[in-house]
């Protein structure tokens, strides 16, 4: 499978590099730009959504860890909330040294959460790689058979904006360089 970079990770401009590719390219017939089929993957999200990589996260959720962190979050964001509702509708009564005492406190329970939040979205972050991991032998055999079997001509995936196939009837250098020795 070749790779190619082109930009930055945006589905709109993979799919506007195809068709400027398609539009640029003259040594395709009109039969064959016809033909071609462009393809788009999100391979994070195909990956994902697997048996496989759902039951990871399953397991994930019933780990002792992870269920103590959500339900750390669930009760920080609870108090955080009464706390807040409290110094609004107390604020204008409250003394100027108690509105920083509160304020304070709502900004340690903010920190707090975000702590406990961060190791959450770290155990998401590690079972995903986990599972891309676990499926990129798999991953990179099923891409081959699509674009064999669909006659895919151009693969790029969606969420990186990388192409990671090409057939050489997409490759204009040949005609670049040609216009390029043109100019004077």
């Amino acid at each position: 499978m070749k790779n190619y970079f082109f930009g930055k990770n945006c589905f709109t401009q993979a799919v506007a590099f195809a068709a400027l590719l398609l539009s640029m390219s003259a040594s395709l017939t009109a039969e064959e730009v016809a033909a071609s089929k462009i393809a788009v993957v999100d391979v994070r999200i195909a990956v994902l959504q697997t048996e496989l990589a759902q039951s990871q996260f399953a397991d994930l959720k019933k780990q002792d860890d992870f269920k103590s962190n959500m339900a750390s979050i669930e009760s920080l964001e609870a108090e955080l909330k009464a706390m807040v509702e409290t110094y609004q509708k107390d604020r204008a009564v409250m003394s100027a040294q108690k509105r920083e005492d509160e304020e304070k406190r709502i900004v340690e329970k903010q920190k707090d959460r975000n702590y406990i939040a961060s190791k959450l979205q770290q155990a998401q972050k590690e079972w995903a790689e986990r599972s891309m991991e676990d499926q990129a032998q798999n991953l990179t055999r099923v891409l081959q058979n699509l674009v064999e079997e669909q006659g895919i001509g151009m693969l790029i995936r969606a969420d990186t904006g990388v192409v990671l196939h090409a057939d050489s009837s997409y490759d204009i250098s040949a005609q670049v360089t040609e216009r390029l020795n043109q100019i004077k």
